[in-house]
């Protein structure tokens, strides 16, 4: 898994410092990236999943896509089924308290989704959507079995490590499509 995270971190580097780069040469303005997207990254937007002139599979299947480029994971053969469930619904299901869940993966084939976003025409939700995606395939990797067998501060660490995982590429798919947006961050070091 730190292979495929600091795959991750080195793409979105390497990457992010070109495909931003205005099409004549010279300096980028932040703030003003727009007005400067190369042939290049107009691309890579259609690549990378950022296209936003998809239907619902087009783009879970340009996800998984971009996220074996990013991570190595394999596509899966059968992928995710994207449920959308109202914001109270998804955080009894996600959360043992009150908490401010827009996504969840539970094991099996669905990913929920909070019913308020909109993936096919908002990268940042988009970017929740792969998130997501990026625990179905940890759990595919994992031959789908969950963790069983680990002690609780086991189980903490492996969803912490995950967890870093998701938003590094999360946040590396935000980078690559050109979004100024940030993901939220799990802590640096688990509470276990």
């Amino acid at each position: 898994m730190t292979n495929r995270l600091a795959t991750a971190c080195l793409a979105a580097c390497l990457l992010a410092g070109t495909a931003g780069a205005p099409a004549g040469g010279g300096t980028l303005v932040v703030g003003m990236y727009e007005k400067y997207r190369s042939e290049q990254q107009r691309f890579m937007d259609d690549e990378l999943a950022a296209s936003l002139q998809l239907n619902e599979q087009e783009m879970i299947r340009a996800l998984l896509r971009t996220l074996h480029r990013l991570s190595r994971y394999p596509v899966p053969a059968r992928p995710p089924r994207v449920v959308y469930l109202s914001a109270t619904r998804l955080q009894e299901m996600a959360c043992e308290q009150p908490c401010n869940v827009r996504g969840h993966y539970a094991g099996g084939r669905e990913i929920y989704l909070d019913e308020r976003l909109q993936p096919l025409s908002d990268l940042f939700d988009r970017s929740i959507l792969l998130h997501e995606m990026v625990h179905y395939l940890q759990q595919q990797d994992a031959g789908g079995k969950p963790a069983a067998g680990l002690d609780e501060r086991e189980k903490c660490r492996l969803w912490h490590m995950r967890e870093q995982e998701a938003y590094a590429l999360q946040e590396a798919f935000l980078s690559l499509v050109g979004s100024p947006a940030k993901p939220g961050y799990s802590p640096l070091r688990p509470a276990c």
